[in-house]
């Protein structure tokens, strides 16, 4: 492969990589969104559908973009001294983070709910 071949594809693996994150936020914004407006009015097999449904996506993203920035250190023969190197680790361990977040968001919106129920008149 010539050198210009090898970096276009460096440049687009770095580019599916944005994309998957950028995908990611997209997915992760939506389950707090969700929780934050009717986390604590969802029954608990609303909640596991919801948190299984955002756990799949955000996890294929996760591996998507963690995938796309390694082949890219890879194919571009990135040196373990450059800051490129970890680039990929920081962004899955990110974005697994966010997650654990995100679980963490929408079990203090439905404790709220237990300990404070809304009022009915």
């Amino acid at each position: 492969m010539t050198e210009f071949e090898t970096a276009e594809l460096t440049f687009s693996l770095v580019g599916y990589g944005m994309t998957a994150m950028a995908l990611y936020f997209t997915v992760v914004s939506g389950y707090l969104i969700v929780a934050y407006l009717v986390g604590e009015q969802l029954s608990t097999s609303q909640m596991i559908i919801v948190s299984s449904l955002f756990s799949v996506f955000a996890f294929i993203l996760v591996f998507g973009s963690y995938s796309f920035f390694a082949e890219a250190n890879r194919v571009g023969s990135v040196s373990s001294s450059s800051a490129e190197y970890w680039l990929s680790s920081v962004v899955g361990i990110a974005e697994l983070a966010g997650i654990i977040a995100a679980f963490k968001f929408m079990f203090d919106i439905r404790k709220k709910a237990v300990i404070a129920p809304p009022n009915k008149i």
